[in-house]
């Protein structure tokens, strides 16, 4: 007698459900158990979000994987970082600022750190994001701070100069691109908006494929979308995301020129991040204007022997032709070889600001070589 297909799976189907049941009730236990914890982080003004105590959880689990298991590192890395995000939101509501409106790639990169579940506020210029956690309406902001391709964002590093707020992290997204429309019909374009960093990052392709075109520059990947969804002449480079939220069509996708291409992101809170034993510090100086002042400034941190990552200087809008450097540094700011490094600096400088300490991504960015190879036609 053959079996109904149906009655053939069913009892796969039934031990699915069987296990599915018991991964409810732990998911469910292990969100008391981080409520339970976050009652403790509150009682004790520790920070809810404590992204070492994270990386380390799925570090753990991911070294844990055996192979012929039916699934491999990332898959379980992505499971239980989304179970992660969910206890955490469990333990109290995570409101962010962030540069929008959504689909921005400040919004992909939100989503990314905090979830689905994380009640963002969107800003329509970045000295809002600031000043909406500065003033305690939300926990958090994230901002821009340098593109592989187009280096530092100058704005960001000017409220930093301001800000009563603390660095906790940095988190890198993938910059990619792609062409959208309303209609999906390339012949149709006449004008291709976006923000000025997107059509720089894909301008060979833009050069090769779409010449005649007119660019556009927009305050926002998602101001141009809102061009392109009210004029048919119009198309709009950004995050494919801008897709679904404005119902555009994609017509051409990954058109940024240089491969792994990234931008850096600061996350901005108003308590400092934990020693964790990996960190980095970001601070900023004013040098004296005198010879040889920067050499006298930058000098105790070589003779502490503490590794620079990072310099930008940035004009100082408050006094002309003089200027304000940015540093990022190894090592946390409360760790003792760092202290006296920085106490030496600050001796040197006119003035000197931390702004805090964070443990780097674990996907750092990376220097690469070459131009990706343009398409000869547009992928559509």
């Amino acid at each position: 007698m053959t079996l109904n297909p149906n009655e053939l799976l069913t009892p796969l189907r039934q031990r699915i459900d069987e296990l599915d049941d018991n991964l409810l009730t732990l998911i469910q236990q292990r969100a008391l158990a981080a409520i339970e914890l976050g009652k403790l982080k509150k009682k004790n003004s520790l920070p809810i979000m404590d992204l070492g105590r994270e990386r380390l959880v799925l570090s753990r689990l991911t070294q844990k994987v055996e192979p012929d298991q039916g699934l491999n590192s990332q898959a379980v890395a992505t499971i239980f970082t989304e179970i992660i995000k969910a206890c955490r939101e469990a333990q109290a509501p995570t409101k962010v600022a962030y540069l929008g409106p959504a689909g921005t790639f400040s919004h992909a990169a939100a989503l990314k750190q905090f979830g689905r579940l994380a009640h963002f506020v969107a800003s329509d210029d970045l000295a809002q994001v600031f000043k909406t956690a500065e003033s305690g309406e939300t926990e958090f902001a994230l901002v821009p701070f340098e593109n592989t391709t187009e280096g530092i964002v100058g704005q960001t590093l000017d409220l930093l100069a301001e800000t009563t707020l603390r660095v906790q992290a940095t988190l890198n997204l993938r910059v990619n691109l792609a062409l959208m429309s309303a209609h999906g019909d390339l012949s149709r374009l006449k004008t291709i908006s976006s923000h000025p960093q997107a059509l720089a990052q894909c301008r060979n392709w833009l050069a090769l494929n779409m010449p005649g075109v007119e660019l556009r520059p927009t305050v926002s990947t998602a101001a141009g979308a809102t061009l392109a969804l009210n004029d048919d002449s119009y198309g709009v480079i950004g995050h494919p995301a801008l897709a679904t939220f404005y119902k555009l069509n994609v017509m051409s996708g990954d058109l940024e020129d240089y491969q792994h291409n990234q931008t850096c992101f600061l996350i901005l809170s108003r308590d400092d991040g934990p020693v964790t034993g990996h960190d980095r510090t970001l601070l900023w100086f004013a040098a004296p204007h005198n010879s040889g002042s920067l050499y006298k400034c930058l000098q105790p941190l070589a003779d502490a022997g503490v590794n620079l990552t990072r310099l930008h200087s940035r004009p100082n809008a408050k006094s002309p032709w003089e200027y304000l450097f940015f540093l990022e540094l190894e090592g946390h700011f409360l760790e003792e070889k760092v202290a006296a490094a920085v106490q030496a600096l600050s001796q040197e400088a006119e003035k000197c600001h931390v702004l805090g300490s964070y443990e780097p991504p674990l996907e750092p960015i990376k220097s690469l070589n070459g131009v990706k190879s343009p398409e000869a036609k547009p992928k559509v």
